[in-house]
C-alpha cells in the first residue's frame, strides 16, 4: 500500500478489523461496493454490488485480478484497499461499459476456487443469462457443474475443446 493510502479510511478500517471474525467476507463486500460505485460513476449504470463484482471478475482486468483477490481476501487486503481508493478517480475501462461478458475463463484456477468463483459470478448475473465457463480437465469439469446445479442453475452444454472444457450455464433463481 502506498504511503498516501496508509491513512485512507479504508486502510484504517483494514488495520482496525483485520483480526476480527468475518473480516474476509467484509473485504469481499467492500470490493463489491467499490466495483458498483466505479461502474455507476463511469457509465451511469446502477448495478447491485453482486452484479458489479461479477462483471469486473468476468472482464479479466489484468491490472486488477479481482477473482484472485476473492479467493483469499485477507492475503490481498492491501490490494483491495488500493483498488477501492483508485476506483474513486480511475476511468472505467470500455469492457465494463458494455453488457456482461458471456465468458468466464477459469482455466488454471484450482478446486475449490473455480467452483466458488463461478458461483460468485453467477450470483451477480441476471436470471436467464447464459454464460460460457472455461474449465480445465479433471476435477474442475467433474466438480463445478454439480456445484452450479446444486445452486439451481441449468447446465445447458459441456463441450471439450482441446485440453479444456466449455460449460454453458443458464442462470436460474436460487432455490430456497
Amino acid at each position: 500500500m502506498t504511503d498516501s493510502l496508509q491513512n485512507s479510511p479504508i486502510a484504517r478500517w483494514i488495520q482496525t478489523n483485520e483480526k476480527s471474525e468475518g473480516f474476509a467476507e467484509n473485504l469481499q463486500k467492500l470490493l463489491a461496493f467499490a466495483c458498483s460505485n466505479w461502474i455507476q460513476r463511469g457509465s451511469g449504470v446502477i448495478l447491485s454490488p453482486e452484479s458489479a463484482l461479477a462483471k469486473v471478475v468476468t472482464a479479466h482486468l489484468d491490472q486488477f485480478p479481482v477473482g484472485e483477490w476473492l479467493d483469499s481476501p485477507k492475503d490481498f487486503s492491501s490490494e483491495i484497499a488500493d483498488f477501492c481508493e483508485k476506483t474513486k478517480n480511475l476511468d472505467l475501462p470500455e469492457v465494463l461499459k458494455q453488457d456482461f461478458p458471456t465468458e468466464l475463463d477459469l482455466r488454471g484456477v484450482v478446486c475449490p476456487r473455480n467452483a466458488a468463483r463461478s458461483r460468485l459470478v453467477l450470483s451477480g448475473l441476471p436470471e436467464g443469462f447464459r454464460i460460457h465457463i472455461l474449465l480445465d480437465e479433471g476435477s474442475p469439469i467433474e466438480n463445478v457443474p454439480g456445484a452450479l446445479v446444486a445452486d439451481g442453475h441449468f447446465v445447458e452444454n459441456r463441450e471439450k475443446k482441446g485440453n479444456f472444457w466449455v460449460l454453458t450455464v443458464v442462470k436460474r433463481g436460487i432455490r430456497v
